[in-house]
Order: structure tokens, then C-alpha cells, then sequence
């Protein structure tokens, strides 16, 4: 009986090792590529009281699962020296404007952590300005 405990008592008192802290995720905005069934996916992660709020942008297509959604551009407000939006996000516009090239318009005093050229077959472009500069659609 003594050596079931023994042997339990570390498998018990490690199981809350390791745990993700308990975040909270909004979308903000979903924009989708009119070329294809390529979108964009704009969310606010808060991560608690020790955390900015992450801005990050995925693209995925609509034929497959969100799981599967890749992270292109990942920023938050460098504890306050950008404004923020509702959700808690920093100024950002996502647009297609046109099939294939995705379009993100950032805050340029955001810290940025992830700014990828490309992903699922789409090229992205970046615009980074105070104020928010909207990229053009045709």
C-alpha cells in the first residue's frame, strides 16, 4: 500500500506541471481571399495580467480544419506604446487586394514577433505606420 503511494505521489504532484496558462482568444476579423478559399484570421490572445495582448494574424483555407491555420504575423502594443483596439489588439487591417496577396497594416510602434513573407500559396505585404495606414483594394 506504502509503495502505491510512493509511487503515485510524484505522478499526482507533477501533474499540474507543465499546464498552458489559461488564455482567452477573440476573433477580431476574418477576411477572405476572393481568388480562392484562402482567409485570413485576425484574434486577440490574452494571456493574463503579465501579458500585453497578442495581435496575430493566421491564414488557412476554408476546405481544411482550423487547427491547421498558420501563424503569419504575431504583435502586441510593447506594454502600451501603441493604442489598442476593443478586443485589446493593436490597429491592424487585413485585406486581399487581389487574389493571391494578402495585406496587413500595422501599428509601426507595435513589437513585433512574427512577420512572415508567405504562406499557403499567398504572398503577404506589410504596411507599418501611425496613424493606421488601410491598404487599398481595387
Amino acid at each position: 500500500m506504502i509503495r502505491r503511494v510512493l509511487v503515485l505521489l510524484p505522478v499526482l504532484a507533477m501533474s499540474g506541471c507543465g499546464s498552458a496558462p489559461p488564455c482567452s482568444t477573440e476573433i477580431v476579423h476574418k477576411a477572405f481571399d476572393r481568388g480562392s478559399d484562402r482567409y485570413a484570421l485576425v484574434e486577440a490572445r490574452d494571456c493574463g495580467a503579465t501579458t500585453d495582448t497578442a495581435t496575430i494574424v493566421k491564414l488557412g483555407r476554408s476546405i481544411l480544419p482550423t487547427d491547421t491555420l498558420t501563424e503569419v504575423f504575431v504583435a502586441d502594443s510593447d506594454h502600451g506604446a501603441t493604442d489598442l483596439q476593443r478586443a485589446g489588439n493593436i490597429g491592424i487591417s487585413v485585406v486581399w487586394p487581389r487574389p493571391g496577396v494578402l495585406s496587413i497594416a500595422d501599428a509601426s510602434k507595435a513589437r513585433v514577433f512574427r512577420r512572415e513573407p508567405s504562406a499557403e500559396g499567398a504572398s503577404i505585404t506589410y504596411i507599418a505606420s501611425d496613424p493606421l495606414i488601410l491598404p487599398s483594394v481595387p
